[in-house]
């Protein structure tokens, strides 16, 4: 049998747990009643975007097919809308693979006339309820969620922006 001395196992259990464990753990989604989580992302021109207590609409669209829809949706609304409701787009692309996101999905976002908020570290929206298939909808007054929705339509979306 070999023996460690006890100075030398400590190091070993630690890196042990926080492998098995995990590092800080996920960060529990915000719900109804939470303040907006103090968020500041960079859009797709690299310029920083923030929730702030003026914010009213937070999209988050977590996989293609939510970003689809609000493409869809955002499409015959005026550029200007997202930020005339006080909304803010967030498009996390954290799970997409680093060089198609640099090389296909920036541009094509770069081109948007509006502007997008960009995950792409996924602990960077950790907090961020979601659901498959869906475009979350948070609504908020004064910093403080009012809301959490998950619409699955370009049109349902629209109705949050007239």
């Amino acid at each position: 049998m070999i023996r460690f001395p006890r100075t030398a196992l400590a190091p070993l259990i630690l890196v042990t747990s926080v492998f098995l464990l995990g590092a800080g753990g996920a960060a529990a989604p915000v719900q109804t009643g939470a303040p907006l989580p103090a968020m500041v992302l960079k859009d797709q021109h690299d310029k920083p975007l923030s929730l702030t207590r003026d914010t009213r609409i937070v999209f988050v669209a977590t996989e293609m097919a939510a970003s689809r829809m609000m493409a869809k949706a955002l499409e015959t609304l005026p550029a200007t809308a997202l930020k005339d409701r006080q909304a803010v787009y967030i498009a996390d692309i954290s799970s997409m693979p680093q060089p198609i996101s640099s090389i296909v999905a920036m541009p094509k976002m770069r081109k948007l006339p509006y502007a997008v908020a960009v995950v792409q570290h996924a602990a960077d929206a950790a907090q961020l309820p979601r659901k498959p298939g869906a475009v979350t909808v948070l609504t908020a007054e004064g910093g403080t969620i009012r809301a959490i929705d998950f619409v699955q339509t370009p049109e349902a979306i629209g109705q949050y922006l007239k």
